[in-house]
């Protein structure tokens, strides 16, 4: 017999072409559908700003047909995935364990109906991710969507902006093209910017100016939404980034650690012992007052709120409910003329819904994300959506809310790392090449190639 090395196996750029299943043929349609609804959504486009409670709308017919209908479809392309998806379960457990606690939550909401409404979004979106995920050969397979879509909405966004003049928030002034909101799309084009540097990254030639054309576009959008948190997260992500290559290139020099632990250093004497951080001119700089525009008096009364039911929380999504009583003197209140429909800090929009225990699972949720992504030998480049989502949330819901497409791009990044580690344990051979019996009779090969080797070692 042929003796076969290991150096014999596959990896990614093995000549054979895969075939792809219907189950991975359909979850692709699934997700490319689903991305666009979440992305631009079914509300009218374009709508007047909100000056009345009773002009909120909680309900929409469309996306409950979506919501339902997607899904539904996902689920079924799990099915010939499930001995994947069981053991991907069995290695994320936090995420798991979030939703059950959200799910119990619904008994002890004021709005049972309305949670569960959010609960089973949630629950479907994440569906719609794993079917994709689960059917790909490698999560990075899942860019190319995202590049798709944003090439579509980057220029039609533009198109709006030019010629549409509620395309733009006059109060501001500043734009929010076809976005409900200039955060909303401050967001998106915070997200456009990481996709298309890391494009820029993987391709080469014409394609890689392309890429140069739509990062340029996404920063143009970003900086005209006015954004200030997506600003300053971008901003932040940027100095991360170039902190840990510079640490990787000292590192060579066995000094990185200690350049760590001096910047560090000088960072706290700053804040300690000097006036470089003074709120004033931080908030100034971006241009925000002292209270974040009001956000901070919105925060003390979320927070008073949140400390009535401390542990299990009022349930998940049962509190911005125009029927609520709470939220209906919030609105009567002078100092939120806007009528907030989120106190527009993630966290404790969570603390106030899920409790104590609820934030519990979700700092685990994010310990475990990085403790895993220390254990992958590959660069992963979904861990800066992760990043980046977890610091928006600071002045923004984005975390597990309705119709948030920032968090379910947080959602898909952490699921993207835990699939990633199923594909570095073995389970790629089988998710590539499948059960052909021309490929198991190849793997037999190897396999016995390997036990005569260990067998003859053994003997000497």
């Amino acid at each position: 017999m042929q003796a076969i090395s290991v150096s014999d196996l596959p990896d990614s750029s093995y000549p054979i072409k895969r075939e792809k299943s219907l189950a991975e043929k359909v979850s692709r349609v699934s997700f490319f559908l689903y991305f666009i609804f979440v992305l631009v959504g079914t509300a009218p486009l374009f709508p007047d700003k909100v000056t009345n409670a009773q002009d909120i709308t909680t309900s929409n017919p469309i996306n409950q047909v979506v919501d339902t209908l997607i899904p539904l479809i996902s689920i079924l392309c799990l099915l010939p995935k499930r001995k994947s998806l069981l053991s991907l379960l069995k290695q994320e457990k936090c995420l798991t364990l979030f939703f059950i606690w959200c799910l119990l939550s619904i008994l002890w909401s004021d709005f049972p109906f309305n949670s569960f409404k959010l609960w089973v979004r949630l629950f479907g979106s994440t569906t719609v991710i794993l079917a994709l995920l689960l059917n790909l050969k490698s999560p990075d397979e899942a860019l190319r969507y995202f590049k798709a879509v944003f090439a579509l909405y980057i220029p039609i966004t533009f198109l709006a902006i030019a010629f549409v003049p509620a395309a733009t928030q006059w109060e501001w002034p500043a734009w929010r093209g076809i976005a409900d909101h200039k955060n909303t799309l401050g967001q998106i084009s915070f997200i456009s910017t990481i996709v298309w540097a890391f494009a820029i990254y993987k391709r080469s030639g014409k394609k890689r100016k392309y890429s140069w054309l739509f990062l340029f576009a996404s920063i143009v959008l970003l900086v005209g939404s006015k954004s200030s948190t997506a600003l300053i997260v971008l901003f932040s992500l940027l100095l991360m980034a170039l902190y840990l290559l510079v640490e990787r290139r000292l590192q060579r020099l066995r000094v990185g650690r200690l350049v760590s632990l001096a910047i560090a250093g000088c960072l706290l004497i700053l804040f300690y012992f000097g006036n470089a951080f003074e709120l004033e001119t931080v908030t100034g700089a971006v241009g925000k007052d002292t209270t974040f525009t009001g956000r901070s008096d919105l925060w003390e009364v979320i927070l008073d709120e949140a400390k009535t039911h401390p542990y299990i929380g009022c349930g998940i999504g049962g509190f911005w409910i125009v029927e609520s009583p709470t939220v209906q003197r919030l609105y009567q209140d002078d100092a939120f003329p806007w009528l907030p429909n989120e106190a527009h800090e993630g966290y404790l929009d969570l603390f106030n819904e899920t409790g104590i225990v609820g934030m519990f699972l979700l700092t685990l949720m994010v310990i475990s994300y990085f403790k895993n992504l220390s254990k992958l030998r590959k660069p992963h480049f979904w861990k800066w959506f992760l990043i980046g989502m977890l610091l928006l949330n600071l002045t923004e819901s984005t975390l597990f809310r309705s119709a948030s497409f920032s968090g379910w791009v947080f959602v898909f990044s952490y699921l993207a790392l835990h699939v990633e580690l199923l594909h570095s344990r073995g389970l790629v051979f089988e998710r590539v090449w499948g059960r052909r019996p021309e490929m198991e009779g190849w793997l037999g090969t190897v396999a016995g190639a390997r036990m005569a080797k260990r067998n003859e070692g053994s003997a000497l």
